[in-house]
């Protein structure tokens, strides 16, 4: 049966339809759109899988029709890693999958980038103002280091200098808390062999200044054992630790937290 025609007889003829304003169809698309990842990005979870890169992916492809879409995108993200540290690993690999999406010129990396080196110029103040917001801030700067790659698989060099300088200025501050110290030495236990790779001179210098940390006045039990088991990794040439020695380390950091609550 032929299907019946809708809105026939029903006063739905072209005088009573809203006028099209030229490209307001197209905004009001490209608004949705922008919309549908901002939820898909919010209601992701730690357990992101290739269906999800996948979906991102497509949908910022359809949607992006200029350089300030892409740059609400990359935003959009930017701003989810570095209010969730957790999060910071998914998201720089969404980053990785979308970097190449490109309009009028405009390539994801590049809008994202440029996002975080206007933070890096402002670690001092950042760091100072909410140490919360730094620490999401130097957690994505890793992930993306260790994460998104260039076509042959290469890690994005400009990132080593910047994340060296983030380093040496925790190690440097005597009034660095315990929390900023464990955040550099996971971070670190990450990406340490390829930032080892990229500069020895500069993580020598790096591990000199963790030794002399350890052994100065000032410093926690907490943030003591936090950088010893830092060394032990540089020693090991950045491999996973024997399970044993793992253990020790967090036998041992148990006993001092416990020694702190009491």
């Amino acid at each position: 049966m032929a299907a019946t025609g809708r809105g026939r007889g029903r006063g739905r003829g072209l005088l009573q339809q809203t006028p099209v304003i030229p490209g307001q169809q197209k905004e009001s698309t490209t608004e949705s759109g922008l919309e549908e990842i901002n939820t898909l990005i919010n209601n992701l979870t730690l357990n992101i899988d290739e269906e999800d890169l996948m979906q991102i992916h497509q949908k910022t492809e359809k949607t992006v029709k200029s350089s300030d879409d892409l740059k609400q995108i990359a935003e959009m993200l930017y701003e989810k890693c570095i209010k969730d540290m957790e999060f910071a690993k998914c998201g720089a690999c969404i980053c990785d999958r979308m970097q190449d999406v490109e309009v009028q010129g405009s390539k994801f990396r590049t809008t994202l980038l440029a996002l975080v080196q206007k933070d890096f110029k402002d670690k001092e103040v950042s760091r100072k103002n909410s140490l919360k917001k730094y620490l999401g801030f130097f957690t994505f700067l890793c992930q993306i280091f260790s994460n998104m790659r260039l076509k042959q698989g290469q890690c994005l060099e400009p990132l080593v200098v910047p994340i060296y300088d983030c380093l040496e200025m925790t190690v440097d501050d005597q009034q660095c808390k315990d929390d900023e110290l464990e955040t550099f030495s996971l971070q670190l236990q990450v990406i340490g062999k390829e930032l080892d790779t990229s500069n020895p001179p500069r993580m020598n210098n790096l591990m000199e200044k963790i030794r002399m940390r350890i052994i100065q006045d000032g410093l926690t039990a907490r943030g003591r054992c936090t950088l010893l088991e830092l060394v032990e990794c540089y020693a090991r040439s950045w491999k996973t630790m024997p399970n044993d020695i793992t253990r020790f380390y967090c036998d041992a950091m148990a006993d001092v937290l416990a020694g702190m609550v009491i």
